[in-house]
């Protein structure tokens, strides 16, 4: 019998761990840490055999250097990823130590998409793209007999730096997906416009002569938003002003450009005629950031929550300059409360009054809920499903939507469920 345990990333969005126990073998998909509350989960890591990452953010990778695991297999993109995830949590929070880190990377097994490995006689996996940041992955195992695919996180769309996710996938007995936009009320703006809201804010601010803070994470959306700003540049559509970049993004940036291969053609194409895609990477230097100049300021991190955007905020006190906040806020953040409309905040130890407009237009590496039903739809129909990695009411609304789409038993696990397959 194949037993699915359930350790994290269930009716929340953090913190994801599956757990696949047979008598011959276990193995872990994903284990991730909590970003709000730096909460982890609670495995055996010397029971494990090895944990299979299906991408380098920190939900889904965080808690890895917490444990000893003998063996941890990603995509060679995604081992280099998580080296910047792990390194910056490290230099925020102290959660672990430099030779924790150390022992994860030297435990790292990389492999490309299709290729298959053998963990254990009775456990063997490969990955498909999953269409989310550089190097994400879908994982399709076969143990014991049972087909299992665990999408991690999906963008069936199109995005500027990825290919969609793969649908032409295997048969399917159990079907393990995310729900991050699972609600029918969870339908996002055409990406076209999107880019255009985005460019015309940013260009009714430079044409007065003030400054953009954009903070964005720095795997995948920092990347997917210096693409959208420079080819609006380039097309003369966007005035040419200095982009200014600053924290881990710069390195995450340098990691996408080693492997072109893996992101959309049309990247590889403008390498290949001598365009950098992503532009000039300019790091901010506070006597150019705080002169008198128009420019864009590109930084971590994405929910205003530490990282070196916070020494910019000071530029809010000018009215002529604009905070675009580009994705989700948790509660209990900075970047919440700048959305919610704060008139001053306090990042560090004198308050700043916010007289700068404070605008949010939402991208996001995950498909909404429209993207999840093409994607179930396209896919080969599953036995079963379970829904995991969104909030309650995300996960609660996917679930009966795969029901009355496919007719097929659908689960929603709360953390410590056991599942029998």
């Amino acid at each position: 019998m194949v037993l699915l345990k359930f350790h994290g990333g269930c009716q929340q969005i953090g913190m994801s761990c599956v757990e696949v126990e047979t008598q011959k073998g276990r193995v872990l998909l994903d284990c991730g840490m909590s970003p709000d509350t730096g909460e982890i989960p609670k495995v055996d890591d010397k029971a494990v055999d090895a944990v299979i990452v299906s991408h380098a953010h920190l939900d889904h990778c965080g808690a890895i250097p917490f444990y000893k695991f003998k063996k941890i297999y990603c995509t060679h993109p995604t081992a280099d990823l998580m080296f910047i995830t792990w390194r910056d949590t490290l230099n925020l929070t102290k959660a672990y130590k430099e030779e924790d880190i150390q022992h994860a990377m030297e435990n790292i097994e990389c492999l490309n998409y299709y290729e298959e490995r053998q963990i254990t006689e009775n456990i063997k996996f490969k990955f498909y793209n999953a269409g989310h940041i550089l190097g994400s992955a879908s994982i399709y195992l076969e143990v014991d007999g049972k087909k299992i695919l665990y999408t991690g996180d999906i963008n069936e769309g199109v995005s500027r730096t990825l290919l969609p996710a793969d649908t032409d996938i295997d048969e399917i007995d159990v079907l393990i997906i995310e729900s991050t936009y699972g609600s029918p009320l969870d339908i996002k703006p055409a990406r076209k416009t999107l880019e255009r809201q985005l460019i015309e804010e940013i260009s009714e601010t430079i044409e007065n002569g003030g400054k953009v803070i954009i903070p964005v994470f720095a795997i995948g959306r920092a990347q997917e938003i210096l693409l959208i700003i420079n080819n609006y540049i380039r097309s003369g559509k966007l005035r040419d002003v200095p982009i200014y970049t600053d924290g881990s993004l710069i390195h995450a940036t340098a990691v996408y450009m080693s492997y072109i291969n893996w992101l959309n053609p049309k990247i590889k194409n403008m390498v290949e005629n001598r365009i950098n895609p992503f532009g000039e990477i300019k790091k901010a230097d506070e006597s150019l950031v705080f002169n008198k100049e128009p420019c864009i300021i590109v930084s971590t991190s994405g929910m205003v929550q530490g990282g070196p955007v916070l020494k910019y905020l000071k530029l809010l006190k000018d009215p002529k300059n604009k905070l675009i906040l580009t994705g989700y806020q948790a509660e209990g953040t900075l970047g919440r409360e700048l959305e919610e409309g704060a008139k001053e905040i306090q990042p560090f130890k004198n308050k700043i009054p916010i007289r700068g407009k404070v605008v949010k237009i939402e991208f996001s590496a995950h498909g909404d809920y429209n993207s999840l039903v093409r994607y179930i739809k396209k896919i080969p129909k599953p036995e079963k499903a379970i829904v995991m990695h969104g909030e309650r009411y995300q996960s609660l609304s996917f679930a009966m939507t795969i029901w009355k789409t496919l007719k097929i038993p659908t689960f929603v696990p709360v953390r410590g469920t056991i599942l029998p397959i």
